[in-house]
């Protein structure tokens, strides 16, 4: 990879990583549901300006649900029941092993020992996370970041099957399906005077913080991931999503004042351990052997870089 994608793919780590702390802010304002309506509603918007990628409405939906109402649900009521913003956003990184097991099990992919080594080791950090849980945080909190990490590993496996579409189309106009059911559920958890009460009590913050996962978290995170997934082999970008983690713990710990204990931080070297040993035999196979098609595409596409 070329310094400057390294450096978008760092970008996009730090904007995902920083998310965490925003949703801790912004659902202290409003309800996780509203929250994630009003978000979604936003990155639907521009399906005025944007033609609709050739995609089936079934996988369209799939896809837009599974991210957008389960995914983004599960983690906004994850970190609303009282989980670390920063260990959310570690937890959440459990989806490398989840989306290694539905291959294995959908796509028939062949599973590594190396993988399964990974595997292991980082069960026993999310074990001792979910043990040693902390005042700040939750037992409960942490089982619905990590039921967010299963539908992350469902959505990648749906995204496999897309293929190679415009993948900010698909972002906007998979979105449509969300915002909907999502304010449906507000309104009959919390009624309708509650809501109006909620948006016209909203603080310039709380704004701030619903546009951000918006326009930065979807727009601009997801956008280019995509792009540099389509530069180059996604075994030699997907190493980068560990730094997610790294930017959300130490967001967290300055913005928020979050604490951890000796044992959430042995916790926390197990999970990236786990996670460096289920990436290194590939990384380090491939990156001698790399495919001379990531570079193909690179010439092909160097305007789209901007």
């Amino acid at each position: 990879m070329s310094l400057r994608h390294i450096f978008l793919a760092i970008l996009v780590a730090a904007i995902w990583g920083f998310n965490f702390i925003v949703l801790k802010i912004g659902l202290k304002e409003m309800h996780p549901y509203l929250y994630g309506a009003g978000r979604f509603l936003i990155v639907s918007l521009p399906i005025l300006f944007i033609k609709k990628p050739k995609v089936s409405w079934p996988l369209l939906g799939g896809a837009g649900l599974m991210s957008g109402f389960f995914k983004f649900t599960l983690m906004s009521m994850g970190v609303a029941a009282g989980m670390a913003a920063g260990l959310a956003s570690l937890v959440l990184q459990s989806q490398a092993f989840f989306t290694l097991i539905f291959s294995v099990i959908l796509l028939k992919s062949k599973i590594k020992l190396n993988q399964v080594v990974g595997m292991l080791i980082a069960f026993v950090g999310m074990a001792l996370i979910g043990w040693h849980m902390q005042g700040e945080s939750s037992l409960l909190g942490f089982l619905f970041i990590l039921a967010a990490a299963i539908c992350w590993g469902i959505l990648n496996i749906l995204y496999r099957k897309v293929g190679n579409v415009d993948m900010f189309a698909l972002t906007v106009w998979s979105s449509i399906f969300v915002p909907l059911p999502l304010f449906c559920i507000s309104l009959y958890e919390i009624g309708f005077t509650a809501i109006t009460d909620s948006v016209l009590s909203m603080s310039i913050m709380g704004w701030v913080c619903l546009a951000y996962t918006a326009c930065l978290a979807s727009w601009v995170g997801s956008t280019l991931w995509a792009y540099l997934m389509r530069c180059y082999e996604p075994h030699l970008v997907a190493p980068f999503s560990l730094l997610i983690p790294v930017f959300g713990i130490a967001f967290s710990n300055l913005f928020l004042e979050e604490h951890f204990t000796p044992e959430t931080a042995v916790a926390s070297v197990l999970i990236f351990s786990g996670l460096i040993v289920n990436q290194w035999r590939t990384r380090k196979k491939d990156g001698a052997n790399r495919p001379s098609q990531s570079q193909k595409v690179i010439q092909e596409t160097p305007q789209k870089a901007a």
